[in-house]
């Protein structure tokens, strides 16, 4: 199953705490919390549906989605980029939080290179990307070949 990654399913990660202290943040002006919420969550899906294009047996659900086997991944992800991101809070970045990033960041490498399975999607994303292809411009004919050159040392 592909899902979305949303504010409300952040939160269920976060402690209420740590959601205060992202909400109630003092940030550059014309940014608010949840304007920084939605990039943030916006640039992590992108990251991940990078990982999973990674391997070409994969493919991309739908647009603003990512595979339900790599949510919690994502989320450890998000959580990271975010207390890095708003000044004071990165004093949230324990020990646990640094070694659930790295592992996240093993398993998209791992979804990459075919090692982690992930569920297919019931509609593939219409605008997948393809994979890079090779055009032969033009093909000069072989002067020479074994047969041309056998005897001659």
């Amino acid at each position: 199953m592909w899902i979305e990654i949303t504010i409300a399913r952040l939160q269920q990660k976060l402690s209420a705490a740590e959601y205060s202290a992202i909400t109630s943040t003092q940030l550059p002006a014309n940014v608010s919390a949840t304007t920084l919420l939605t990039e943030e969550i916006e640039s992590t899906t992108n990251m991940v549906r990078g990982y999973v294009s990674g391997n070409r047996e994969n493919s991309r659900g739908p647009d603003n989605t990512i595979p339900s086997e790599l949510e919690d991944a994502a989320l450890a992800i998000l959580r990271v980029k975010i207390f890095t991101r708003i000044p004071g809070l990165q004093r949230l970045i324990d020990s646990n939080r640094t070694r659930e990033y790295e592992e996240a960041l093993a398993q998209l490498r791992d979804t990459s290179a075919g090692r982690f399975r992930i569920a297919q999607p019931d509609t593939p994303s219409p605008t997948q990307p393809s994979g890079p292809t090779i055009t032969v411009v033009r093909k000069t004919p072989r002067q020479s070949s074994r047969q041309n050159w056998s005897g001659t040392l």
